[in-house]
C-alpha cells in the first residue's frame, strides 16, 4: 500500500471520493469548534518523510496544549518512526487493509476533542478520520483531491510552500507562540554506541530512496564511487546507510568502491540497524550526503551539516527543513515536478543523470563557508533554473 502506487492510488480515488463524498452527508454539521482541547487525535498514515515533517506541527501542539493527551493513528510503515516523534502518549498501529479492524481499534479509543488529518491527498486518510469519535474535524482541501467532505473545518491546502507550512496551518487555531522545527529521538543501545564511537569521524552516505519507482530518485553507482574517492580523506570512515532490503544493492555499491579504490575506509551498515539507531548514527554523523528520502528529512531534524541530492521532487515542497542543509538539483532538464509525491506521469527523463559529481563535490568543500537563511529558498538550492 504504498503512497505512490499506482493501483492503490486508483482504487483510493475511485472508490474514495464517492465514500468520502456520502460520508460528509451525514456528517452533523452542528458541531462547535472546542473552547477546551483535553485530547487530541493525530492521523497520518503514509510515508516516513511526511511523519518527520509533521513532527514540528506535533512539537506546536504540545507548546500550547502541554496537559492534553495526544494519540497518534498511525500505518506499519510509519510506525517505528511515529515512536521516535516527541509528545505522543499514545501510538495505534491500524491495519490499513483491514478496515473493519481498523475502524474498531479507532472507535475503541474513545471520544477526542479534535482531530487532525494530516494527508494532504489519500481518502482513505479521511476516511478513517470519519470513525474518530471528535466533536470537531480538521483537514485539507487539496486541489482536485475531493478528500474535504468529513470535515468542519476544511484547509486549504498550497503546493507552492513547504509541507511544514501547510502543516502548521492546518493547526493554526490550536497553537500560538513561535512555531517549533521538526524534531525526532533517536535509540542509543550498546551495539549503535559502539559502532560510533569505533567509526570516529564518519560521513553518511545514504544512496537508496522506497516506495513506488524509487530508481527515479537513485543516483548512479558510477556517481557515488567517484563522489567517495573524492571526499574519503576527509573522514575516518565513510558509512554506507539503507534499510534491510537494500542490502543487495549496498553490496554491489561496496563492491564497486572497493575496486575502483581499494584504500577506501568504507564501513557497509545497511540493514544493520534498527530506525532509532539509525537516527542516532545521523545524530552523531560529521556530514551526511543523501538522496531524497525520509533519511534526509530525519538528518535534517538534528540540523545535521548535509547534502540532498533532490531530483523528482520539488524542492519547494520537500527540501530538508534544515538550515544547514544544501540541495542540489539537476542542472538542466526536467524536474522537481512531485508535489503531492505521486506525479511520476510528469517524467519527460531520468532527472538524477543531470547532477554531476562535480556540483557536489562543489557544494561539498564550500560547506563550511555557507551561510544558509532558512527564509530565503535560493540559499537552500544549488543548481535551480
Amino acid at each position: 500500500m504504498e503512497k505512490g502506487k499506482k493501483s492503490y492510488h486508483l482504487l483510493d480515488r475511485y472508490l474514495g471520493i464517492p465514500l468520502t463524498f456520502l460520508l460528509g452527508l451525514i456528517r452533523n454539521r452542528w458541531k462547535k469548534k472546542p473552547a477546551v482541547v483535553k485530547r487530541i487525535a493525530i492521523v497520518n498514515l503514509f510515508s516516513i518523510g511526511d511523519n518527520v515533517l509533521m513532527s514540528a506541527a506535533i512539537a506546536d501542539l504540545v507548546k500550547a496544549h502541554p496537559r492534553a493527551e495526544l494519540v497518534a493513528f498511525t500505518a506499519k510503515n510509519n510506525y517505528q518512526l511515529v515512536k521516535l516523534i516527541p509528545g505522543f502518549s499514545h501510538i495505534i498501529k491500524l491495519s490499513i487493509t483491514s478496515p473493519l479492524q481498523a475502524i474498531k481499534e479507532i472507535r475503541s479509543q474513545g471520544r477526542f476533542d479534535i482531530v487532525f488529518d494530516f494527508g494532504s491527498w489519500p481518502r482513505v486518510s479521511s476516511l478513517y478520520t470519519f470513525f474518530v469519535r471528535a466533536q470537531w474535524k480538521t483537514g485539507f482541501r487539496s486541489p482536485w483531491q475531493f478528500r474535504h467532505y468529513i470535515y468542519d473545518q476544511k484547509i486549504t491546502y498550497s503546493s507552492s510552500i513547504h509541507e511544514v507550512d501547510n502543516y502548521r496551518t492546518l493547526i493554526k487555531g490550536f497553537s500560538h507562540g513561535a512555531p517549533q522545527p521538526p524534531k525526532i529521538n533517536y535509540t542509543i543501545t550498546t551495539k549503535i554506541q559502539s559502532f560510533v564511537e569505533s567509526a570516529g569521524k564518519y560521513c553518511i552516505i545514504h544512496p537508496w530512496p522506497g516506495g513506488y519507482k524509487s530508481h527515479l530518485k537513485q543516483w548512479d553507482n558510477r556517481r557515488w564511487t567517484e563522489m567517495v574517492q573524492k571526499i574519503d580523506k576527509h573522514f575516518d570512515h565513510i558509512v554506507l546507510t539503507g534499510a534491510p532490503g537494500d542490502m543487495e544493492k549496498s553490496l554491489e555499491l561496496q563492491t564497486l568502491i572497493k575496486a575502483c579504490h581499494p584504500g577506501c575506509k568504507l564501513i557497509n551498515a545497511s540493514g544493520m540497524f534498527n530506525l532509532g539507531e539509525t537516527a542516532y548514527l545521523l545524530y552523531k554523523a560529521a556530514f551526511i550526503i543523501s538522496i531524497d528520502t525520509g533519511i534526509s528529512h530525519i538528518s535534517a531534524s538534528f540540523n545535521k551539516p548535509m547534502i540532498c541530492l533532490q531530483g523528482p521532487a520539488s524542492s519547494v515542497r520537500w527540501r530538508p527543513y534544515s538550515d544547514r542543509a544544501v540541495v542540489i538539483n539537476p542542472d538542466r532538464g526536467t524536474y522537481g515536478y512531485l508535489s503531492f509525491g505521486f506525479e511520476y506521469y510528469r517524467a519527460k527523463e531520468d532527472c538524477m543523470k543531470n547532477i554531476s559529481v562535480d556540483s557536489v563535490y562543489q557544494a561539498f568543500m564550500r560547506y563550511p563557508g555557507l551561510h544558509l537563511r532558512q527564509k530565503q529558498h535560493s540559499d537552500y538550492v544549488q543548481n535551480m533554473e
